[in-house]
């Protein structure tokens, strides 16, 4: 993936040998926000039989629609949520069979959905839904570019390893009620409330690394901090900043255990563990919601958090914040550059 570097906020030149660095500042996160992306379409998240005249019928195994599928037409009518879809076969009763238009890994099929009528209701086999709805935290804030990046990691459907392409999304404000804390083998999660009304941002890409677009605003006192290099981070004491109840970010104890030198995008760029006793007596470790957290080393930003070890839950993964800005200012070139 080509990198840009053309939208860094710039304010001081280092230089160190023959190697010339531009210093760059962003804002850390660490807010909690809720997260809706919709796909463009309907995605099928499961099939069920049905069965009718001695026959069973199922989309997965009749039909080749699978799970992950997202449809976009139906009968050559676009298909925009589930009203569409249950208009587009309600109004043909000429014909149990539905031309569907789908998409599946990236790649463009059409497939045929049978419609069994049985007392005046329709049955289809599938499961589908219009949007993803989650949590997550603010990894940092770029003033220069007005882009944001969160969560560290990819949005993909629990039904389906893909990334989940977006066709619109939103970041709206949350707040955390309860922390299921986390214990080997079983991950805990925040549980949050998301307010709809509050819009904070759109979303613009859905990637291995995160997700990214532009903020209406930066919150209340948020001061900028200096990106790391990848190779200005070491192993030894960190913070670890995000939020466990209400809306307020708390810095937390961490320590570096790994740096993996990385010359290209990687989501697993260090390794850490929590050794704040607060945070150990809340939640046990790393949580689901904590995705983003910012990491701070020396003060400077140089992670955000990605995953937990499942066995060993007060330890986690980052990746390294320098390839999310850089990510960032990829995906501010292609909508707005």
């Amino acid at each position: 993936m080509k990198l840009l570097f053309s939208f860094l906020s710039i304010l001081s030149v280092m230089v160190s040998g023959n190697h010339v660095m531009k210093s760059v500042n962003i804002v850390p996160g660490g807010q909690n926000i809720g997260i809706e992306i919709k796909p463009g379409g309907l995605m099928v998240s499961g099939t069920y039989d049905i069965k009718y005249e001695g026959k069973t019928y199922n989309p997965s195994s009749n039909s080749d629609i699978q799970k992950g599928d997202i449809i976009y037409k139906a009968n050559d009518a676009v298909v925009q949520n589930v009203d569409d879809f249950v208009n587009i076969f309600s109004n043909s009763p000429e014909s149990n069979d539905i031309k569907l238009s789908l998409k599946r890994n990236g790649k463009f099929i059409n497939r045929t959905l049978h419609i069994v009528r049985i007392d005046n209701r329709f049955k289809t086999g599938l499961f589908v839904k219009e949007r993803l709805l989650g949590i997550g935290t603010i990894s940092f804030y770029d003033e220069n570019t007005k882009m944001y990046g969160a969560l560290g990691h990819e949005i993909s459907d629990n039904s389906s390893s893909d990334i989940i392409e977006v066709d619109s999304g939103s970041i709206y404000d949350s707040t955390v009620t309860s922390i299921t804390p986390s214990i080997n083998s079983k991950p805990g999660e925040k549980i949050a409330d998301i307010d709809f009304n509050d819009y904070l941002g759109n979303v613009l890409s859905n990637t291995n690394i995160g997700i990214y677009g532009k903020y209406e605003t930066l919150p209340t006192n948020s001061s900028s901090l200096p990106l790391a290099e990848i190779e200005e981070v070491h192993l030894g004491k960190a913070e670890m900043w995000t939020v466990v109840k209400g809306d307020e970010v708390t810095k937390y104890q961490i320590e570096i255990t790994k740096v993996n030198k990385q010359n290209e995008i990687a989501a697993k760029g260090i390794s850490f563990k929590v050794t704040d006793e607060r945070l150990l007596k809340v939640s046990n470790g790393i949580v689901a919601g904590m995705s983003g957290s910012p990491i701070i080393q020396n003060g400077k930003v140089v992670a955000a958090v990605t995953h937990v070890l499942v066995d060993k839950v007060e330890s986690g993964y980052g990746v390294y914040m320098r390839w999310m800005f850089d990510m960032a200012n990829t995906i501010y070139e292609q909508y707005y550059g």
